[in-house]
């Protein structure tokens, strides 16, 4: 028996060769114009770009002087967290994840968002020392942390945060027991930070516009711009949104 395909629609990857996928479904026509869009764009930003990228160290200082960014403890869900997502973006080996499939069948589908979920178990699951981890906590004060979020929102756009950021949020959610809870006043605005691997995250209502400015400081390398990174891509719709390429 002939395993049915998808026909009307077309499956694209976010990730790829860099580190685990989220799969959402589009046209094929959709997914093909977006995709050529997108290539063009970038292709354009390569000529635009100019390599000057600052080290983990001073990017780190340049939070703690411009934010007032202190050193603060973490919960075991922020903890979690960032051990997960560094382990899926850059030791996918370790809970043995697997390239999206090409052409995949409805079935072949269903069974990568199941394995999906395997992953996530074992990432949660593998010991923090093993990686050597050195995470961090720095809170950026209440009155910065206000003019952050009103930038958030005037700024926003919807689905920005990544697949694997949503899932491992809720998962962290649930290990510090925020899930449920009725607080209503804003979390405090916190930045995770792995110096081995050079993971950096903001926690907290505000933390899109304060991780966009930090990407702006941090700059690309000529590597990154050559090989069209992930640092990259963020970088070059960075300058877009604005104004500055286009």
């Amino acid at each position: 028996m002939k395993k049915k395909r998808t026909k009307a629609s077309s499956v694209g990857v976010i990730g790829g060769k860099d580190g685990p996928t989220a799969i959402f479904s589009v046209s094929k026509r959709e997914w093909e114009r977006s995709k050529a869009e997108q290539e063009a764009f970038l292709e354009r930003a390569k000529k635009l770009a100019v390599p000057h990228v600052k080290s983990f160290d001073e990017t780190v200082r340049y939070l703690c002087e411009t934010y007032g960014a202190r050193p603060c403890g973490l919960s075991k869900g922020q903890r979690q967290s960032a051990k997960v997502n560094i382990i899926l973006n850059m030791h996918p080996d370790l809970v043995g994840w697997e390239p999206f499939p090409e052409d995949p069948t409805e079935e072949q589908l269903i069974e990568y968002r199941e394995k999906q979920d395997s992953w996530l178990e074992q990432a949660f699951g593998y010991p923090e020392e093993k990686l050597g981890l050195m995470i961090e906590g720095y809170r950026i004060p209440e009155d910065t942390a206000n003019i952050l979020r009103e930038r958030d929102q005037k700024e926003s756009v919807p689905g920005r945060k990544g697949f694997w950021s949503r899932v491992v949020g809720g998962w962290a959610g649930w290990w510090t027991g925020r899930r449920g809870s009725q607080k209503k006043e804003p979390q405090q605005l916190t930045v995770v930070l792995e110096r081995t691997h050079q993971y950096l995250v903001a926690d907290g209502a505000g933390g899109g516009a304060l991780c966009d400015d930090l990407a702006r400081f941090q700059g690309v390398s000529e590597k990154d711009i050559r090989e069209k990174s992930p640092r990259f891509v963020a970088y070059a719709y960075l300058m877009k949104k604005d104004g500055l390429w286009k």
